[in-house]
């Protein structure tokens, strides 16, 4: 399973879209196997380590445990960073959802494990032009994956973009390729941080990148 990151900047928009998806998991808070974490809750260490154990443990009545952070920006920095192995590692049939109202408020290695959920209103207007040439690449040739990639002149950018697509355009439901290239995605990114050269990095994931259904 993958974490859910629910943006907007609407606070009952958000507790809406919570309660919904609890209720397609069969979950109403309170349930023992859930543990919810309201807007006003601290978010520190100490929860990071709950939220750890939550997990660790069988489900008692359902099929996985669930956490739900209303208010994600209240995790500490160090809060964040304790929560990513987890986040990336999460249990099957696991439910981890974060609200907040803006991803800029998180670390970009928190928000680059979750699928985004946007809710605002008004989004943001689309990378068209990017996303037609994912949907391209998607549908194209080892060979003109290639070619696309050596004539690309800003592979940084397209790089941060092709994470970006696949984090927003992804089901909740992962499974075979899609879920194998989810994190061969966090794998790159933890590359280019490294400063590992980005053409590599691209030639990698054009090799691994599931083709279109």
């Amino acid at each position: 399973m993958i974490a859910r990151l629910l943006i907007s900047s609407n606070s009952s928009e958000r507790q809406k879209f919570i309660k919904e998806i609890l209720g397609e998991e069969g979950f109403k808070n309170p349930h023992p196997d859930l543990l919810y974490f309201q807007e006003s809750s601290k978010l520190g260490i100490e929860q990071a380590r709950a939220i750890k154990g939550h997990f660790s443990l069988k489900p008692y009545q359902s099929k996985g445990r669930s956490v739900v952070l209303a208010d994600a920006t209240n995790l500490t920095i160090e809060a964040q960073n304790a929560l990513l192995k987890t986040i990336e590692e999460l249990p099957k049939d696991a439910l981890f959802i974060l609200g907040a109202d803006s991803d800029a408020k998180l670390l970009p290695t928190v928000v680059s494990r979750c699928q985004i959920i946007n809710l605002q209103d008004q989004p943001d207007t689309p990378d068209v032009d990017n996303m037609e040439k994912v949907e391209k690449l998607l549908a194209a040739s080892m060979e003109e994956r290639f070619e696309y990639i050596e004539k690309l002149k800003n592979r940084e950018e397209f790089l941060h973009f092709l994470i970006q697509y696949f984090h927003q355009n992804l089901r909740s439901h992962l499974k075979g390729e899609e879920l194998n290239f989810l994190k061969e995605l966090i794998e790159a990114e933890k590359w280019a941080a490294q400063n590992v050269n980005i053409r590599a990095i691209l030639e990698y994931l054009m090799l691994k990148m599931p083709k279109a259904r």
